[in-house]
């Protein structure tokens, strides 16, 4: 696993970085903010490999997790997943140097995890303490790293060179998935991943059917969704403030 994410991290960084050489055609977000697109023809086939996959495998395959999970828990599953995320988002708020923030995120985690039965019940929000997602690509923001170009990554779907190596950092960040990774436990890190992707999917499914069905180039809509909300979260605002219609915590289902 471990091994797995090394090799992400350095083919991502290499082979991308390659690209940011090349000419770079400019697009633009609502707020004005500009787009870097090189790879735009890979990325839209890279694209409409992963409608095909969603349409074909994980729409049909969320819709039988709504079937059978009613509301309720599934709201449940999210916020245990959104919990175990944690110490990932208090690293990055240290690394960011926001003690505040970290403070906050640490709060959170001991209060849903005490009191909210591992986290199910997010019970720290009833008491007005907001959730406050973190990952390394915000981190490297904070740090004056520019996002480099737009890339689509397989499965994983919207991303920037910034953005996916920090994802790879985060990954190896994690504490549980080291846990689990020394434990030799690969069925519960499967099992995490495949929650955590039917959970996000499940909480922005109906927002992307909307986006698909009022948007000329669906490509472009997303791209463009993708760097509002990116945006929004690296000032610590909420997405939708920000303009972007999806608001999960994890635009491409995958941390």
């Amino acid at each position: 696993m471990l091994q797995s994410v090394s090799k992400f991290l350095l083919v991502t960084f290499g082979v991308l970085s390659l690209a940011a050489c090349a000419s770079t055609p400019v697009a633009y977000t609502q707020s004005g903010q500009a787009i870097s697109d090189p790879l735009e023809g890979i990325n839209r086939a890279t694209f409409a490999v992963n409608e095909g996959i969603d349409t074909v495998l994980l729409e049909p395959a969320t819709e039988v997790y709504r079937f059978v999970i009613p509301q309720g828990p599934r709201t449940g599953i999210s916020n245990a997943l959104n919990n175990l995320k944690s110490p990932v988002y208090f690293a990055n708020e240290v690394l960011q140097g926001d003690f505040a923030d970290a403070w906050i995120v640490l709060k959170r985690f001991l209060i849903n995890s005490f009191t909210g039965f591992g986290g199910i019940l997010d019970t720290a929000s009833w008491e007005g303490i907001d959730y406050i997602p973190e990952d390394f690509g915000q981190t490297l923001a904070t740090w004056g790293v520019s996002s480099g170009p737009y890339v689509v990554l397989p499965l994983l779907g919207p991303s920037t060179v910034r953005d996916a190596f920090g994802m790879g950092v985060d990954a190896m960040m994690d504490p549980i998935m080291w846990t689990l990774n020394d434990a030799e436990q690969d069925a519960l890190m499967y099992q995490r991943t495949g929650l955590t992707v039917l959970s996000t999917k499940d909480m922005i499914m109906d927002q992307m059917n909307d986006l698909y069905e009022s948007s000329l180039d669906p490509y472009a809509a997303f791209r463009s969704v993708y760097f509002q909300r990116r945006e929004a979260l690296i000032n610590d605002l909420d997405p939708a403030q920000g303009g972007a219609s999806i608001t999960s915590d994890e635009f491409d289902a995958i941390d």
